[in-house]
């Protein structure tokens, strides 16, 4: 008899608990509202989305919403369903939550199951013996995360008086996703829910709980592909006779697929007895294909690396439980040699055998409410996730690191990161707090660890296991206790437990205990990871990126303004002004508002409306990524990294992310694909020179023509030099100079180019640049008589052909009207400068309502600095 596994989503009420009403009915002044009977709830789902649709709430993210929907989080809520069971016959059955939100009490048929206060895990309890013929009743009561977080957490300071109490917060003793409660990009909804599907798991005989794999490769032999996988039996099937068998189906995740008819299967017998039993399989491959980071092997984004199918099946007489899943064979090192001179230390990652520049963004959870993204075990509709991780890619990034205030991400997400060649640096969710260390939250954070490590350690995306955010960065700089230890009071958590489990569940991949980390500072420019924080939270200007000389920048960024349209889904008329304060409520950034803006109008105009509130503070986070970044990349062979603050947003608001809610690029979106190039030519101003620099990703010597020029914004050539340009395969070098001397006296009126002709094909991006000699805010520049062609270029795409006799800098192509479907992939690129006697064309892809090239006339507005 096989495994069943019934999922139990359907037909649940989530209403507010009697005990409750009263208090939070006085708080809010006896609104009627509250006096809520059951209303119908998703699972998975969150409350706040339930109470939304019943009309008890306003959207959270529309206005003030975050503050009006703030009571729900203070009360106590029950959800309950009715499920049908016909054949209880097996003993041996169990109720599986994959995810409750957070605090929460289960009963079966009013018989306690129950009780959990993590969130990130799942829950099984036995109910063999329990389940009814028919009706069964299931019901499971959330208490205030709020409540119960702040109660802990004041029995924690009272029993920790040593402990500075500001890093001891509610949000500390509760395994939760720590970004709910609030961040410096994200609102205030703590919410509660059944997050993750349920399901009714029956075990007649036996089931697959986990596996594990490791690939050893030796010159002139096959591939050994060996597998160790973990058996759970039934108490009824003890001792009967079962094996399990490994294939590999061989088809791969290339364009045109592969076969390795030539893989033998293999099977091996389950031991008997009870609990965990291991089996040992081992496959050989030949000819073994290596997965490899996007970018690597094959420079144009729309390559796809290796994955092989693994099949893993149990049996008895007949089959008893599967398990399916993709695996990349590939090596992964993290390199840390110390510098010849003992100043330092190197930090970088090491995939088949060689060095990689790793180049991304941070990755925070897609939405405030987890449960509206796509789930493990069900058909994945909600293409968000995948739209930003193909964005990602598509801009040049071969790395994400999952943030420590959010969430281990779905298996989904992992997925995708496979097929797309996206590594992932993994914090283990835990962020800018300090933690328990007793031994009981100890050993719940071991469980936690493990099962995610179980569930994410086949993944060949997976990169990394870090051991918090910027815990260690913040005990150095605030939270000293009092007394000699100079230990943080969590350290068992980062130093031992987590190692620990790393070192036992998954002991090929690196760990890493904190971001940032190294040395005795832990954020030393010398060692380990960087945060470059004080730039933003500092000296507020990004030119000071220049300053810093990392070895791997894991975080930096400046914040921008959403687009139109994330701001149509939270202002209403009245509020569209850059300083109304609901657009400065959609700012958490906690500088000052004018401080904020302050940072933009050191290089870009005041913003008087709310379309310059989008446009110049755009600009200057573009300017801002792409100076650091540029920086960082010249100086490849010492730093190997940057992972820039943030990819997306979770809501409308004025953020670090490159995509906004609304899933609407911002300009450092398009430039990212210019510096994150594989091949990138970047111009660097030492005084009265400007430096040509070439950097190169691919494992392969670039060489080429490199054209500079100084050229007043109507088009005249002032000054020109032609050199030929080589670099050396991963690495980056210095190939020429400009000078300036005909600038002088002009710098607002002229500007420099950049151009590298490549011998070989390689993508167009980066391989051209531009720099200004003055602040655009005081650049002279004339009309640039930009005309504008729009015709058929094919079935999916318009060719949006633009002409400027002069300089247009910073073209901003935008459709007036209703957003389209799909931004992410509407403009080929947008926030370009068009150069003096320059013509391009650009591609508009096509939707059902912008189907002619009059709809694209009628709706084309372009703005310009």
């Amino acid at each position: 008899m096989k495994t069943t596994r019934t999922t139990i989503n359907h037909g649940w009420t989530v209403r507010l608990l009697a005990e409750e009403k009263a208090g939070a009915h006085s708080a809010l002044g006896g609104s009627d509202k509250l006096l809520v009977p059951p209303l119908p709830a998703n699972v998975p789902g969150h409350l706040h989305d339930d109470l939304m649709r019943a009309g008890v709430i306003q959207d959270p993210f529309y206005r003030f919403g975050e503050i009006g929907a703030a009571w729900v989080d203070e009360c106590d809520w029950a959800y309950e369903t009715t499920f049908q069971v016909t054949d209880p016959a097996s003993q041996h059955a169990c109720l599986v939550f994959h995810g409750l939100d957070t605090v929460a009490e289960i009963s079966l048929n009013d018989s306690p199951l129950g009780q959990t206060d993590n969130m990130f895990v799942p829950h099984e309890f036995p109910v063999g013996g329990k389940l009814r013929v028919g009706d069964n009743t299931l019901r499971v009561v959330f208490r205030s995360a709020m409540r119960v977080g702040r109660a802990r957490a004041q029995e924690w300071r009272e029993a920790n008086p040593q402990l500075p109490s500001n890093a001891m917060t509610e949000r500390a003793v509760l395994r939760k996703a720590q970004y709910m409660y609030g961040w410096d990009w994200g609102p205030r909804v703590v919410s509660c829910g059944i997050w993750q599907p349920v399901e009714l798991l029956s075990l007649p005989v036996a089931r697959i709980l986990d596996w594990r794999h490791e690939v050893q490769f030796s010159p002139d032999a096959p591939a050994r592909l060996h597998i160790q996988a973990f058996v759970e039996r039934s108490p009824e099937a003890e001792d009967a006779p079962l094996t399990l068998a490994a294939s590999l189906p061989g088809v791969g995740n290339t364009e045109d697929g592969f076969s390795d008819p030539g893989v033998e299967p293999a099977s091996a017998p389950v031991p008997t007895g009870e609990g965990r039993l291991r089996v040992d399989l081992t496959l050989n491959i030949e000819d073994p294909r290596l997965w490899q980071p996007a970018g690597r092997g094959d420079p144009h984004p729309d390559s796809l690396p290796t994955l092989y199918q693994i099949e893993l099946s149990l049996a008895a007489d007949e089959p008893v439980d599967t398990r399916r899943a993709h695996i990349g064979l590939r090596t992964i090192e993290l390199i840390r040699e110390p510098d010849p001179d003992g100043k330092g230390e190197s930090f970088k990652f090491r995939v088949n055998g060689h060095d990689i520049f790793a180049k991304g963004a941070n990755w925070i959870p897609a939405d405030s409410l987890p449960s509206r993204l796509p789930h493990d075990s069900e058909e994945v509709h909600n293409t968000r996730v995948r739209d930003l991780l193909v964005a990602a890619r598509d801009a040049g990034m071969n790395m994400l690191r999952v943030w420590g205030g959010g969430l281990y991400e779905s298996e989904h997400f992992y997925h995708l990161c496979d097929q797309l060649g996206i590594l992932v640096w993994q914090d283990f969710p835990y962020a800018c707090a300090y933690y328990q260390e007793d031994d009981a939250f100890v050993q719940a954070s071991r469980t936690e660890a493990i099962a995610a490590v179980r569930r994410l350690r086949n993944h060949p995306s997976l990169a990394l296991w870090c051991g918090n955010n910027e815990n260690h960065w913040f005990f150095g700089m605030w939270w000293r206790r009092t007394g000699a230890d100079p230990r943080p009071f969590d350290h068992k958590i980062y130093e031992h437990m987590l190692p620990e489990v790393v070192a036992e569940e998954d002991p090929a991949r690196p760990y890493w205990p904190s971001s940032p980390f190294g040395g005795d500072d832990p954020n030393s420019p010398d060692f380990g990871d960087m945060h470059c924080w004080d730039v933003w939270h500092g000296r507020g200007d990004w030119i000071h990126y220049a300053e810093h000389r990392p070895r791997f920048s894991s975080e930096f960024g400046f914040s921008a303004s959403c687009g139109p349209a994330a701001w149509d889904m939270c202002l209403a008329d009245q509020d569209r002004s850059p300083r109304s304060l609901v657009v400065k409520w959609h700012d958490k950034t906690a500088k000052g508002y004018d401080r904020y803006l302050g940072y933009t109008t050191l290089h870009f105009p005041d913003p008087e409306t709310l379309d310059d509130l989008i446009y110049y503070t755009q600009l200057n986070q573009l300017e801002a990524l792409k100076f650091g970044i540029e920086s960082w990349r010249r100086t490849m062979g010492r730093c190997w990294g940057t992972l820039f603050w943030q990819l997306q947003d979770c809501w409308p608001v004025q953020s670090w992310a490159v995509i906004d809610y609304a899933l609407e690029p911002k300009a450092a979106y398009y430039a990212a694909r210019r510096f994150y190039a594989p091949v990138l030519l970047s111009l660097a101003r030492r005084g009265d020179v400007v430096e040509a620099h070439l950097v190169n990703d691919l494992l392969t010597q670039v060489e080429g023509d490199v054209k500079l020029a100084l050229i007043t914004a109507g088009g005249e050539v002032l000054a020109e030099e032609k050199l030929s340009a080589a670099v050396g395969p991963n690495s980056a070098a210095k190939v020429g100079d400009l000078t300036l001397a005909a600038a002088q006296g002009r710098e607002t009126e002229v500007f420099v180019t950049g151009e590298f002709a490549p011998t070989q094909d390689l993508p167009a991006q980066g391989l051209s640049n531009t720099l200004f000699l003055a602040e655009p805010k005081d650049l002279d520049l004339p009309d640039p008589g930009l005309a504008v062609e729009v015709a058929d270029a094919d079935d999916h795409h318009f060719a949006v052909t633009l002409s400027a006799k002069s300089l247009a800098p910073y073209l901003w192509l935008r459709l007036d009207g209703e957003p389209e479907p799909s931004p992410l992939t509407l403009w080929e690129d947008n926030f370009f400068h068009l150069h003096p006697g320059e013509t391009r064309t650009i591609k508009l892809r096509k939707s059902p309502t912008l189907d002619t090239p009059e709809a694209v006339r009628t709706r084309l507005t372009i703005r310009r600095l």
